[in-house]
């Protein structure tokens, strides 16, 4: 009886919040709608501080911030967006909208095609599908296996294992890119400049020298901390510190 009495309270508890949730997203929804924009924040935020978290609230939360001209905060809820969700081409074109009215306009390091190829390939399909993708080909590679071993006629055995062969090494590449895109959705090594603008020094110091300034918006790679300082890396290849109350990660 106190087992199914627990099950009876975690129920109703679960039917409360679910309740609650509900109706703080379709109050901010409605804010939004009615152009308070301001509230809409409001809601959202709200959510997010109790534990609650996706990305459509993300990508609402981010519309909420770009309709009040807060860029920084509406791209880094872009990218949350999609680090929970990276096929939503909604959240895709206004990151890249965001993006367009940002102050810095920094030239990324050449890649070899194929680096770029196999980071796009990671960034934009999401650990989940990756592991579909693997299940599959490997059901694929222990079928070719079996028609090898047991196939009725010397034909089939060798089709068995010609087909076996690009079915196992496209198994390896998804598993490579499995734990890249893994290893990508899991990190928090990625953060966007929250204020209007920042300084960034050449050591973790308040008087060491300026190597250079950037502004609301501008994504940054965190490579390092020390006491409040984070070492960052733009997109050009500059390093360098900066405070860690100027960004925030994503």
């Amino acid at each position: 009886m106190k087992s199914c009495s627990r099950h009876i309270i975690a129920l109703a508890l679960f039917s409360i919040f679910s309740l609650q949730f509900s109706v703080s997203r379709a109050q901010g929804d409605e804010a939004y709608r009615q152009g308070d924009y301001a509230l809409a924040v409001e809601q959202y935020e709200g959510l997010l501080s109790e534990g609650v978290a996706s990305a459509d609230l993300y990508y609402n939360l981010g519309n909420a911030y770009y309709r009040t001209g807060q860029m920084g905060r509406a791209i880094l809820n872009y990218e949350r967006a999609l680090r929970l969700k990276p096929s939503m081409s909604d959240a895709r074109e206004n990151l890249a909208l965001a993006e367009s009215k940002t102050v810095d306009r920094i030239t990324p390091l050449p890649k070899f095609f194929v680096a770029q190829w196999i980071d796009t390939l990671c960034v934009r399909i999401s650990p989940v599908a990756w592991r579909i993708v693997c299940l599959v080909l490997l059901a694929l590679v222990g079928l070719s296996v079996v028609v090898m071993r047991l196939g009725a006629s010397r034909n089939l055995r060798k089709a068995g294992l010609m087909a076996g062969i690009p079915f196992l090494l496209l198994f390896v590449v998804a598993v490579l890119l499995l734990f890249g895109s893994t290893r990508h959705f899991n990190a928090h090594s990625e953060a966007i400049v929250m204020q209007a603008a920042i300084t960034v020094k050449s050591s973790p110091e308040a008087q060491s020298t300026d190597k250079l300034i950037l502004h609301e918006g501008t994504k940054l790679a965190v490579t390092d901390s020390l006491a409040g300082w984070y070492k960052v890396t733009i997109a050009d290849g500059t390093a360098g510190w900066c405070q860690g109350s100027d960004i925030e990660r994503i």
